[in-house]
């Protein structure tokens, strides 16, 4: 500014910067005379609106001129008298524009008015006010690629990607540091011709290379692909690889860039997952106990085949329905119905074992007795996420046990108590009389002729008779 003051004997010479939106002036830059009194720097923070004429005339490098401030034409008045203000008897602009957009001014200004402004003036500024505007594009651009490789230094170290490049027309590959970090390889080995393909599992080579051809075909949006690649070390690398082919106007393949991951841990892992579930599988399809998981509401997620066949449900008819739908338990002996245990158990935060039979009413009405455990699923913040209810039908031990209490208490002739129960009964009611809770009344009876029933018609026959007069009783 200060060279161009100087070579066209300006009072001062400035450049002014519009913001980003190209309302107002953001900052001016000034270069005057030991002298002069032209302040243009009072064009700082000055809306555009309040410069109609120079405004209107926002093509790239159109110049403005304004010889006389004082008796300006009709038209640059507006903007004249905001310069008379500033001491600008005349000035010289130019509007220059950086990516199509209105980016500033460059101007000569003088304290007295000019007649005019000489052509070669005119020429010059317009000189001036292009490669003012080239040089800051260029600054521009360059500022803006910094902070692109600047972020894809960023983005390429928090993604742990490896990048790789292929330039086809230069037969080259570029391999970022993470990629040979990766990889385990380093510069010297992998040359600019080297194909990465040639590391894919022999396994996966034709998978990776269809997949490469699809999408350079046009078939597919990008090519991604989950394979083995060979590490330095001599081990296998499961890596999650993507790239998008640049193609030329004739579909033929210019540039190919890719990323890829290293995911071997998470595929052990994931292989380690998958044995796990398959075993829990199998061992709930072959355990002899039902099985019903739920999730944290107490709606079905899965049941075994046991459960199926106690519950009258399939798993794909059970799955999404609420537990107490399925498993409808009641009291064995009053028929009421009971609180899932399960949906107690999760409600509890803690395990629920019935201390007795439940009658389990299937889905086709019929019944059984089953006796259950149910327990909270928690997840690795020890909040519960879910529910197991482990059930297993108990109708025929129940039965068994039910016959078992019977005879131990009463004949099989008469179906009368035993000998045993008659004097456990006699002498709670002698305790009972004692304490004079209540009185109680006993009978000896004597079946007249019992010998000569047994001995002329035979012990059957005194036994039939025992068992009259027992069902009598």
């Amino acid at each position: 500014l200060t060279l161009l003051r100087e070579s066209t004997a300006a009072d001062g010479v400035f450049s002014a910067f519009f913001d980003a939106s190209g309302t107002y002036i953001e900052s001016v830059m000034i270069a005057d005379g030991s002298f002069a009194q032209c302040h243009p720097e009072g064009l700082r923070g000055v809306p555009l609106n309040r410069l109609p004429y120079i405004a209107a005339r926002s093509d790239h490098l159109r110049l403005s001129e304004f010889r006389d401030t004082a008796t300006s034409r009709r038209e640059q008045s507006v903007d004249a008298g905001l310069l008379s203000e500033l001491s600008i008897g005349a000035a010289l602009l130019v509007n220059f524009r950086i990516r199509g957009r209105s980016a500033g001014l460059l101007g000569l200004v003088y304290g007295l008015p000019r007649s005019a402004f000489d052509v070669n003036l005119q020429l010059l500024l317009k000189l001036l006010g292009s490669s003012l505007a080239a040089g800051l594009e260029r600054v521009r651009m360059s500022l803006a690629l910094e902070r692109l490789e600047s972020r894809a230094q960023l983005a390429e170290l928090a993604a742990n990607d490896g990048l790789w490049d292929f330039d086809v027309e230069a037969q080259q590959t570029y391999f970022s540091p993470r990629w040979r970090t990766m990889m385990g390889y380093d510069t010297v080995e992998l040359k600019s011709d080297f194909d990465w393909r040639t590391l894919v599992h022999p396994e996966d080579a034709n998978k990776v290379q269809n997949a490469v051809r699809d999408h350079v075909a046009g078939k597919t949006p990008m090519f991604e692909s989950t394979h083995r690649m060979h590490h330095r070390s001599g081990e296998w690398r499961w890596v999650m690889s993507r790239a998008r082919a640049t193609l030329d106007a004739h579909g033929r393949l210019l540039r190919l860039v890719g990323v890829e991951l290293d995911i071997t841990e998470r595929k052990l892992y994931e292989e380690a997952l998958f044995r796990e579930k398959e075993s829990a599988q199998i061992t709930l399809q072959s355990i002899g106990d039902g099985v019903v998981t739920t999730n944290a509401a107490s709606v079905i997620d899965y049941i075994n085949p046991v459960a199926e066949q106690l519950t009258g449900w399939r798993l794909e008819d059970a799955m999404g329905k609420p537990v107490e739908e399925i498993f409808r338990a009641f009291h064995e002996e009053t028929c009421e119905p009971l609180e899932n245990p399960l949906t107690v158990a999760i409600r509890r935060a803690r395990s629920i074992k019935s201390v007795r039979p439940m009658l389990l009413i299937r889905r086709d009405g019929n019944e059984l007795y089953v006796e259950s455990t149910a327990a909270p699923i928690r997840d690795g913040g020890g909040r519960t996420a879910g529910g197991v209810l482990v059930f297993h039908d108990v109708s025929e031990s129940r039965e068994l046990n039910r016959r078992l209490s019977y005879h131990a208490s009463h004949d099989l002739l008469t179906g009368l108590v035993n000998r045993r129960e008659f004097e456990n009964r006699l002498e709670r009611a002698l305790k009972s009389a004692k304490a004079r809770e209540t009185s109680y009344a006993l009978c000896y009876l004597d079946i007249d002729q019992f010998k000569i029933v047994n001995d002329s018609c035979g012990h059957s026959a005194g036994d039939a008779l025992l068992g009259q007069v027992g069902a009598l009783l």
